[in-house]
């Protein structure tokens, strides 16, 4: 992995392919931060926790981001997938055969 992720002129990173799968990896491990059936899900600390546990571990890992730039990038992983989700209900919605 690379020293660092390649910046933008707006102060984001670029993440290799590599890099986001270590994250998404990483954050599977920490359900307190996308289940929302554990009572963790809502108790701050142990999200934030978390969250510096993952940096730490990109960190590790030879990534050098901050928690800001995990929290950005699984942020913008959530919303791609949202709409993904909705593009494939809008295509069941066209193609229903009610």
């Amino acid at each position: 992995m690379s020293v660092r992720p390649s910046a933008t002129d707006q102060g984001n990173i670029h993440w290799s392919r590599e890099e986001t799968m270590v994250l998404i990896g990483l954050y599977r491990q920490h359900p307190c931060l996308w289940n929302v059936k554990v009572d963790m899900y809502r108790d701050r600390d142990k999200r934030a926790a978390a969250l510096r546990q993952i940096t730490e571990d990109m960190n590790r890992s030879g990534t050098t981001v901050t928690t800001s730039d995990v929290k950005r990038k699984i942020e913008s992983l959530r919303n791609q997938h949202r709409r993904e989700l909705r593009k494939m209900q809008k295509s069941k919605k066209v193609w229903s055969w009610n």
